[in-house]
């Protein structure tokens, strides 16, 4: 498991109207031969505007995401283990707390959206008793989601312009991992 402080990183207009609360990730892995390490995850985040971002309003976007992992441990030490990965998922955003203007048409509306994510992953764990790690993890997240903040009626709050709109949403995780083996003690593999 991987708890991490998301950052927005492309696409301006998501960047500029939502701060990272968190991002957690839980998956399970079985190794396929030594080092080697496939398994599935499931990803949740939660992001805010925030008062500096667009004043007054309290709007969340939360995203859940599946899907397939693979991975590679290096084994350093007795007691410490480094790993890259990657993770290919499925995802879905939903939107909370709208604030929209009365009178406003809301045929345009979309509150939820489905878009595609490769999350690519590197950190450290250190085994501090038994099968139980604890370390630090570094992901970034890439996706297929163009984030649009008329469909949320957010540019009744925040002016934005077209090149805010450019590129897809990707963000930048920096956060501490929780590991169980259930096969592995200290040091070994």
């Amino acid at each position: 498991m991987s708890v991490s402080v998301p950052h927005g990183v492309s696409n301006k207009a998501f960047r500029s109207s939502f701060t990272g609360i968190y991002d957690i990730a839980m998956n399970i892995n079985a190794q396929v031969f030594k080092g080697f390490m496939a398994g599935i995850q499931f990803r949740t985040n939660d992001w805010k505007t925030a008062d500096n971002k667009i004043p007054g309003i309290n709007t969340h976007a939360k995203a859940h995401n599946g899907g397939l992992r693979i991975s590679y441990e290096f084994v350093r030490s007795e007691q410490s283990t480094a790993f890259v990965g990657i993770t290919a998922e499925r995802s879905m955003i939903k939107y909370s707390g709208l604030s929209i203007n009365s009178g406003t048409d809301l045929m345009l509306l979309k509150d939820k959206d489905f878009y595609n994510s490769v999350v690519l992953d590197a950190g450290m764990f250190f085994y501090t008793e038994g099968n139980f790690a604890i370390g630090f993890n570094l992901a970034t997240v890439f996706t297929n989601y163009n984030f649009d903040p008329y469909a949320l009626y957010l540019n009744q709050h925040h002016a934005y312009i077209a090149s805010d709109l450019n590129g897809t949403w990707t963000h930048f995780n920096l956060g501490f991992n929780l590991v169980y083996s259930f096969l592995n003690k200290i040091g070994k593999t």
